[in-house]
């Protein structure tokens, strides 16, 4: 039931999206790119402000939960150093820009309570590779990032197998979701387009 709700909410949410800046009717359920940015005005604007984009093939994210992928990732699972899988960049590329996909993402977009955050991929990407990874006892991979907390880092990013749903994970999960997305504002390059 929740994730029938969580799938409900994301396509309300593609829904928004495609009607202000993409052919409505073009929305898929791959595991590519969730639409493609032909809004002329935007693309010049996030083109100024992020940098040259390859394409307007962009990744929707909201909720204080960021799901980057659900289901096992070989890469991590089957590696000896799990830590050394985690931390490759091609990883990354793979499973949150879509890279193998027909439509890779070069665009994250985060959809606030009234806004939309934009992204540079790549730039994402860059700053995925700065995470410090540790391996917990019970099999978890968390990933810390340096940040204006008191210690001077704070946990963001996780994989996981979580029992409750028999599926592993990948994102910001826990609440960190949000305090992800104000921590890539703070270091990386974005564009704010509000409703």
């Amino acid at each position: 039931m929740v994730g029938g709700e969580k799938k409900r909410t994301g396509h309300k949410r593609e829904d928004l999206f495609g009607a202000r800046w993409c052919d409505p009717t073009a929305t898929t359920y791959k595991a590519e790119a969730d639409k493609k940015i032909t809004n002329e005005e935007l693309l010049k604007t996030l083109n100024e402000k992020l940098g040259k984009l390859p394409s307007g093939n962009t990744s929707l994210k909201s909720g204080n939960n960021l799901q980057f992928t659900l289901g096992q990732i070989p890469e991590i699972t089957d590696a000896e150093d799990k830590l050394v899988a985690v931390a490759k960049r091609s990883l990354w590329e793979k499973y949150l820009a879509k890279s193998k996909s027909k439509n890779p993402a070069d665009i994250l977009c985060y959809r606030g309570d009234a806004d939309w955050t934009f992204f540079r991929m790549a730039d994402v990407l860059d700053f995925i590779g700065k995470a410090k990874w540790r391996l917990l006892d019970t099999g978890r991979i968390k990933g810390n990032f340096d940040d204006k907390s008191k210690k001077g880092e704070s946990q963001y990013l996780t994989y996981e197998y979580r029992t409750t749903h028999k599926s592993h994970f990948l994102g910001a999960n826990g609440g960190k979701g949000k305090p992800f997305i104000e921590l890539l504002k703070q270091n990386l390059k974005h564009h704010v387009e509000t409703d």
